[in-house]
């Protein structure tokens, strides 16, 4: 198969991404960091997009444990409220002397129906009581099973803690030069068979005058490995089938050019394929760096995978005509 041929079969699986051609000129980048997309969605509902077990299951572990002991405080406050509007005296064993007090004992007693413990130190004998409690152990038991379903789901959720390069440089490579970034897994799980796709989208003359935003999935120098037990260092060459070819680093930062990378590998911990977004803006862009090596051997000889060292670079000169950065 031809060069040209193959150049258009990978134009063509990377034609559509879902994304726009529309020439919008600096705009935000379309994968955030942390491998959401950066949008909004607008659905005309009240509640928006917002899924209450997709959110328990998405953010972060402060927003959780707020959220879930803030619910169990408010639930006490309520159901110890209702108590003490109903009447002390149908609580056996929460008598006090001041108010503060009697609220006290109210508030520890909804702890105790809410969670179903019952001490038995304080007890309903009113039937008003009795059925405010029956209520509230029913919508404990229910709410706490909930909340430990989130909870199982969070910690059995595959998650990839891949690392990624600052930056992206542009580095020498053989005569030519290429795009290249590089990752790590910050896990101690093993990561195997992994498979990396990167396309690039850019503002480019579609031969009328006319800017519009075009795509390209990019051929990679090695685009699977077995095992990724320290970085990989994803090389794209830029020869003749590149977008970038030929171009200076003046060009292609009038490009507008944003990198989407999409990692994918085998997690043998959970036996689970899992799956992990980044994306590069034309600003991270270093014209003329080599990486450096994030590992090295120790003095007993094992092999130390440092990584505050991923993305590491040195300056170096590239080869001219191609890319004079």
């Amino acid at each position: 198969m031809s060069k040209l041929r193959r150049a258009i079969d990978r134009m063509r699986v990377g034609e559509d991404l879902g994304i726009d051609r529309t020439a919008h000129k600096g705009r935000q980048r379309t994968i955030n960091a942390d491998g959401s997309y950066n949008m909004e969605r607008r659905t005309g509902r009240l509640m928006g997009n917002f899924y209450l077990y997709h959110w328990f299951l998405t953010t972060s572990w402060t927003h959780y444990w707020l959220v879930i002991f803030g619910y169990y405080g408010v639930m006490n406050i309520i159901f110890a409220s209702v108590y003490y509007l109903i009447g002390i005296d149908q609580l056996s064993g929460a008598e006090a002397s001041t108010p503060a007090l009697q609220f006290l004992h109210c508030f520890f007693f909804s702890a105790q129906s809410f969670t179903t413990v019952g001490y038995g130190g304080i007890y309903p004998v009113g039937k008003m009581a009795n059925f405010v409690a029956t209520l509230e152990a029913f919508t404990g038991l229910m709410t706490f099973a909930l909340a430990t379903g989130t909870l199982y789901g969070r910690f059995s959720r595959p998650v990839s803690q891949i690392k990624y390069s600052k930056n992206i440089i542009i580095a020498p490579y053989k005569e030519i030069t290429g795009m290249q970034f590089m990752v790590a897994n910050e896990m101690s799980s093993s990561l195997m068979e992994m498979e990396a796709r990167v396309n690039i989208n850019y503002l480019d003359d579609d031969g009328t005058g006319n800017m519009v935003r075009k795509f390209q999935q990019v051929n990679l120098e090695v685009d699977k490995i077995n095992l990724f037990p320290t970085s990989w260092i994803l090389n794209h060459p830029i020869d003749e089938e590149s977008a970038l070819y030929g171009r200076s680093a003046e060009e292609i930062k009038k490009m507008d050019i944003e990198v989407l990378v999409l990692l994918k590998g085998f997690d043998d911990v959970f036996s689970q394929t899992i799956y992990n977004r980044q994306s590069y803006r034309v600003d991270q862009f270093v014209f003329g760096a080599k990486f450096r090596r994030p590992w090295y051997i120790d003095e007993q000889g094992k092999l130390i995978m440092d990584l505050t060292k991923v993305g590491d670079h040195d300056l170096v000169k590239l080869p001219v005509p191609e890319m004079a950065g």
